[in-house]
C-alpha cells in the first residue's frame, strides 16, 4: 500500500514541480520540450491504467483529484508556445519599424529620435528573446537591424556635422 501510494505521489509531485519551476529545455528540430511530453503522458493516462500501475482501487476523492491535475495540466500544456516565442516577432517588428521610421526621418527630423528608440528596444527584446530560445531566427534578425539602424542613425549624425561645420553662416 505505501508502496503504491509513494508512486503516485511522485508522479504528482512530478508533475507540479516540472510545470512550476523547470525551465524548458527546447529541442531545436521538434519545438518539443522534455517537460511537454511528460505533461503529455499524464494527461493521456486514464484513472484505470493508473490504478494498474498502484495495484490497487482508487477512492473518489483520490480519482477526483486525478480529474483535477489532468484539467491543469492540460491548461499548462495550452498556454505554452509551441511555434516559437512572441518575443522574437514583437522584437522583430520593431526592428523593421525603427528601419522604417529612420527613411521617413529624411522627411520629418523628429522621426530621428523614434527610430533610435525602435532600435534599441529591437536590439534589447532581441537579445532576451535570444536568450530563451538561441535558434530565434525573427530575433536574430531583429537585433541585426536594430543595430544597422543605430549604424545609419550615427553615419547621419556624422553627415549632418560635417555639413553644418562647412556652411558659411553669412555673418560678416
Amino acid at each position: 500500500m505505501l508502496k503504491q501510494f509513494s508512486l503516485f505521489f511522485t508522479v504528482f509531485c512530478m508533475a507540479t514541480s516540472f510545470t512550476a519551476y523547470a525551465t524548458p529545455v527546447v529541442n531545436p528540430v521538434e519545438k518539443i520540450t522534455p517537460q511537454q511530453i511528460l505533461l503529455k503522458k499524464i494527461t493521456d493516462l486514464k484513472i484505470k491504467d493508473l490504478q494498474k500501475l498502484t495495484g490497487r482501487k482508487f477512492t473518489l476523492k483520490e480519482k477526483i483529484g486525478f480529474g483535477i491535475l489532468k484539467l491543469k495540466l492540460k491548461q499548462q500544456l495550452k498556454h505554452t508556445p509551441a511555434d516559437g516565442s512572441k518575443k522574437g516577432e514583437t522584437a522583430l517588428i520593431f526592428g523593421i519599424g525603427s528601419l522604417a521610421i529612420l527613411f521617413l526621418a529624411t522627411v520629418v527630423p523628429g522621426a530621428l529620435f523614434a527610430s533610435f528608440i525602435a532600435a534599441i528596444i529591437a536590439i534589447i527584446l532581441g537579445g532576451s528573446a535570444r536568450k530563451k530560445d538561441p535558434s530565434d531566427k525573427k530575433a536574430k534578425t531583429a537585433k541585426l537591424l536594430g543595430w544597422i539602424t543605430l549604424g545609419l542613425i550615427a553615419a547621419l549624425m556624422i553627415v549632418i556635422f560635417i555639413a553644418l561645420s562647412n556652411w558659411s553662416w553669412g555673418w560678416g
